[in-house]
């Protein structure tokens, strides 16, 4: 779903303002994207990530820091039967178990690694597009690419299959043969 407009919003990782829009994503935990949402920068991130949980379901989905809240949480599990689950805050009463808050860090890092590849292979953040048109279709491109690596990563049997990289630079990390 894309939301028109650009504008400025907060980005709390980088401690910066930005001119632009947000896209919040539903990945699998094979790295899969199946579901995001273009939004202006400014819109709150529970709020799209609500908008765009709502269109999906029978899901459990772990979702980071800006997502928590009970009320949404409630909300998601009777309408859609999704399980939104939160790493909790430092300041709240209730605190997840060690070994659950680790399974949730496991599953960050995949999402990590996919927000990382669309940045360093596809550019996601940079783009040149006249027309909310144009970048529309910069995007799908882009997101479809990297569905289209994994896939063909998948293929070829490749075992971590979420290394992209590699089906463009084959030899980059390979140590050099001795004559």
């Amino acid at each position: 779903m894309v939301r028109l407009g650009a504008d400025f919003g907060p980005v709390p990782s980088r401690k910066m303002m930005i001119l632009g829009f947000k896209l919040p994503m539903l990945i699998t935990m094979g790295g899969l994207i199946i579901d995001f949402e273009l939004a202006p920068a400014s819109e709150r991130d529970l709020a799209v990530g609500r908008e765009l949980l709502a269109e999906n379901d029978n899901r459990i989905v772990i979702g980071d820091k800006a997502y928590v809240s009970a009320p949404t949480g409630e909300e998601l599990w009777q309408y859609n039967r999704i399980r939104l689950l939160t790493k909790t805050r430092k300041n709240q009463k209730k605190q997840i178990p060690t070994f659950v808050s680790r399974i949730y860090d496991a599953v960050r890092q995949i999402i990590e690694t996919v927000t990382s590849q669309l940045n360093a292979q596809f550019s996601i953040e940079t783009n040149h597009a006249h027309t909310l048109r144009g970048l529309c279709a910069r995007l799908y491109t882009k997101l479809t690419a990297h569905t289209l690596c994994i896939h063909i990563n998948r293929l070829l049997g490749v075992p971590d299959y979420l290394q992209i990289k590699q089906l463009a630079f084959p030899n980059e990390h390979k140590a050099p043969i001795d004559s």
